[in-house]
C-alpha cells in the first residue's frame, strides 16, 4: 500500500530535480555545488597526488569568487582571469571576505566535463604551475550558457587559507594571474583555457 507520505516525498524530490535542471532564463545556470565542486576537488587532488603534493580543500569564499568569474565570462563571452570590470582574482576573493597575499585563478571554456578541463589545465604551463603551486585551498566555479560559443565556463581560485568558510592563514600562493589564452581541442565543442 502506498502511503500519502511516500507520494509527497517522491513529488517533492521530482520538484527539486526539475527546479535544479531548468534555469529560470532557459539558458544560463550553474551546476549544483555538490556535483561539480567535489568532482573538481577530487580531480585536482588526484593530479597533485601524482606529483607528490598535499591535497587541497574547498574554501567557500574562493568558491563564491570563482563563481562570480565564471558567471562574468559566460555573461560577457570572454575567457580570462581579469573580470569584465577589471577586477583581479584577489579583489574578487577579498570582496567575498577572503583576505590573502595572493589568490591565483585558472579559467577555461568549452570543456564539457570536469575531467576534460582539468586534463587540459595540467598540460598548460601556466595553469599547471597554479594547480601544483604552494597552495592548500581552492574554490571552483562553473557556468553553463547554451547561447554562447563555448557553452561551459570554468574558473578555479587557489590560495593559502582555511578549509570551509575560513580566510587566509599563511604565506602567499606562488603563481600569478593566468590570463593568457591557449587553444585546446575537446570533442565537437571549441575549447580554450586562459
Amino acid at each position: 500500500m502506498v502511503s500519502v507520505r511516500n507520494v509527497l516525498v517522491c513529488a517533492s524530490m521530482a520538484l527539486v530535480a526539475t527546479v535544479s535542471a531548468f534555469p529560470a532564463d532557459g539558458h544560463h545556470r550553474t551546476l549544483q555545488a555538490v556535483n561539480f565542486r567535489q568532482e573538481m576537488l577530487d580531480n585536482i587532488n588526484a593530479a597533485r597526488k601524482k606529483e607528490g603534493l598535499d591535497e587541497l580543500c574547498l574554501n567557500e569564499m574562493l568558491m563564491d569568487a570563482a563563481q562570480i568569474q565564471s558567471n562574468d565570462m559566460a555573461d560577457n563571452n570572454f575567457i580570462k582571469s581579469t573580470g569584465s570590470d577589471g577586477t583581479t582574482p584577489k579583489e574578487r576573493a577579498a570582496a567575498q571576505g577572503f583576505k590573502a597575499e595572493a589568490v591565483t585563478e585558472i579559467v577555461g571554456a568549452g570543456y564539457r566535463t570536469v575531467a576534460s578541463v582539468v586534463a587540459a589545465w595540467t598540460k598548460a604551463s601556466t595553469a599547471k604551475s597554479t594547480i601544483f603551486g604552494k597552495v592548500n585551498v581552492m574554490g571552483p566555479g562553473y557556468t553553463f550558457d547554451k547561447t554562447r560559443k563555448y557553452v561551459h565556463f570554468w574558473a578555479v581560485d587557489f590560495s593559502t587559507g582555511e578549509c570551509g568558510n575560513g580566510t587566509a592563514s599563511g604565506g602567499p600562493a606562488t603563481s600569478g594571474d593566468a590570463s593568457g589564452s591557449v587553444e585546446l581541442p575537446d570533442a565537437d565543442t571549441p575549447a580554450r583555457i586562459g
